[in-house]
């Protein structure tokens, strides 16, 4: 990544095109994934990154009008590692015999998905350093984690691709 954005409209700016850019990545991935258990995982986090894109867009136009301190995030549950660990898990149990039909490019689709997490979480922690608003620095807290679960889980689904024998073990000293 070049210079980081300057302003707060400029970060938010960059925010949504990352996120435009992950949604965009993991819905056509999610095409071309031939494990079933990587087109679920992929969809979700297309679906994760188009509700980041809707919360920035509000966001943006708040900072825009001037407005932050009316902006009223949804309440919801951020997104863990646990959670999509134990959600992956589960669809894991029978998927081992497809891994025999998977191709080469799904470990690459995961490869690229664990890159762009990568950015996109360190983005975010970068952007929550630089907030002036205790809200918009929140805000970016909070995706940050979201994203850092992301790139875990991600990393699970490569150790899993490469290697299915160790991948039941992995979790469980975590949760």
């Amino acid at each position: 990544m070049s210079e980081f954005p300057k302003t707060l409209e400029e970060i938010l700016k960059k925010s949504i095109q990352l996120e435009e850019e992950g949604f965009k990545f993991y819905n056509e991935s999610a095409q071309k994934i031939k494990n079933s258990v990587g087109k679920r995982m992929l969809e979700r986090l297309a679906n994760d990154e188009k509700n980041h894109v809707a919360r920035f867009k509000q966001l943006y136009e708040a900072v825009t009008n001037n407005s932050v301190d009316q902006v009223k995030f949804s309440e919801r549950e951020p997104t863990t590692f646990e959670m999509i660990f134990n959600r992956l898990k589960d669809q894991l149990e029978g998927a081992v015999e497809e891994l025999g039909e998977k191709g080469v490019d799904d470990q690459e689709i995961i490869e690229m998905a664990i890159d762009l997490e990568n950015t996109t979480r360190f983005f975010y922690k970068e952007a929550a350093q630089k907030a002036k608003d205790e809200k918009i620095k929140n805000f970016y807290e909070l995706l940050a984690k979201e994203e850092d679960a992301h790139y875990e889980v991600l990393q699970k689904a490569l150790q899993f691709l490469e290697d299915p024998s160790l991948f039941f073990g992995m979790g469980d000293s975590r949760l």
